[in-house]
C-alpha cells in the first residue's frame, strides 16, 4: 500500500495487483482510502474479500470502455487500457462482470513521493499510459492521464469513472445532496419513488433499501454539451470533481452505501496520437 499526504489529507493508493485484480477497472491508482481532517470520504464500500470481484475498488475507480470486442473472434485478444490484453472466451457479448483471461499483463512502473504517485503501464504493440495522483494542494487531489495509442486499428469508446464516495459511512439517503451546473436530463431505468432530477441536481425523499439500487445511464445536459463538473454533499463534508474535458454523458449510480455521478468522456485515438485529460477533487470542508 502507498500512503500519500499534505497537510491532514491522507490518501492510500494500491500497486497493480495488491488489492484488485479483476478485468473491468482501470489497475493504475486504485485508491484505498481518502481521509481529511479524520473525516473518510472513500473506503471499503462492500463486504466481499474476492480481490477478482469486478466492483472491489473504492473512491475515484476508473475504466477504459471501447468497441474492439465485437470484432475479436472467440479465442482472440482484445485490449483493455490500464489492464492488459483480455482473451474472449466465446461469441457471448462483453459482459462488466466477467472475469477475462490476462493474456498479456504488460509491464508497470510506480513512481512513489511523499505528495503523489505517478503509473506507467507499457503494453508493447498497443499503448502507454500514465496516470499520475498528486495532491495538489491542502483540500486537492488531481488525477492527471496520459495515453498514447500505438495499435494499427484506432482506439474508440469512453473513459470514465465510478466515483465510490462512501462518507464516514453514512447511508444514502436525504442527506445526500448531488448538484450540477446545469439542469440535468435523463431517463431513469425504472420508477422510483425515492430518488429525482431536481432543479440543479438529483435529490432522495427516502434512503435507499438493499435492493433495488437506482440507476439514470442517459444524464445530460439538456442545454447543448455537459461539462464534467458536480459536487456530491453529505451533511457538512462535500467533495468537487471537475474535469478539464466535456462529456458524452453521464450515468447515475446509487445503492445503500454509495451515490455515484459517473462521467463519460469520449474516446477516439488513431495510430501515433495521444490525449491528455484530468480530474480535480477538493475534499470540504
Amino acid at each position: 500500500m502507498i500512503t500519500i499526504a499534505r497537510e491532514d489529507l491522507r490518501v492510500q493508493l494500491c500497486r497493480p495487483g495488491e488489492y484488485y485484480q479483476g478485468t473491468r477497472f482501470d489497475h493504475a491508482g486504485v485508491f484505498r482510502c481518502i481521509e481529511k481532517g479524520g473525516f473518510v470520504f472513500a473506503d471499503e464500500w462492500f463486504s466481499h474479500a474476492d480481490p477478482f470481484r469486478h466492483d472491489r475498488v473504492c473512491g475515484p475507480s476508473e475504466e477504459f470502455v471501447t468497441v474492439d470486442f465485437d470484432g475479436v473472434a472467440p479465442g482472440g485478444v482484445f485490449c483493455k487500457v490500464g489492464v492488459g490484453l483480455l482473451r474472449r472466451p466465446d461469441d457471448a457479448p462483453y459482459d462488466w462482470f466477467r472475469l477475462y483471461e490476462v493474456a498479456d499483463p504488460g509491464v508497470w512502473d510506480v513512481q512513489e513521493a511523499d505528495d503523489q504517485v505517478l503509473y506507467r503501464h507499457t503494453l508493447k504493440g498497443w499503448y502507454t499510459y500514465e496516470k499520475t495522483v498528486r495532491l495538489s494542494g491542502p483540500s486537492n487531489l488531481q488525477i492527471a492521464h496520459r495515453l498514447r495509442w500505438e495499435a494499427p486499428s484506432a482506439l474508440k469508446g469512453f473513459h470514465y469513472n465510478h466515483h465510490f464516495f462512501t462518507f464516514g459511512g453514512a447511508p444514502v439517503g436525504p442527506s445526500r445532496q448531488i448538484s450540477f451546473p446545469f439542469r440535468p436530463s435523463g431517463h431513469w431505468r425504472d420508477t422510483y419513488d425515492n430518488v429525482a432530477l431536481e432543479g440543479h441536481g438529483i435529490a432522495f425523499s427516502a434512503p435507499i433499501t438493499k435492493t433495488p439500487s437506482v440507476y439514470m445511464g442517459d444524464l445530460h445536459n439538456d442545454r447543448g454539451l455537459t461539462p464534467c463538473f458536480f459536487s456530491v454533499r453529505e451533511g457538512e463534508h462535500q467533495v468537487y470533481v471537475l474535469g478539464n474535458r466535456t462529456v458524452h454523458h453521464m450515468v447515475f449510480w446509487a445503492n445503500p452505501q454509495v451515490a455515484c455521478v459517473e462521467p463519460y468522456m469520449p474516446l477516439e485515438l488513431a495510430k501515433g496520437q495521444k490525449l491528455d485529460w484530468m480530474l480535480d477533487y477538493s475534499f470540504m470542508p
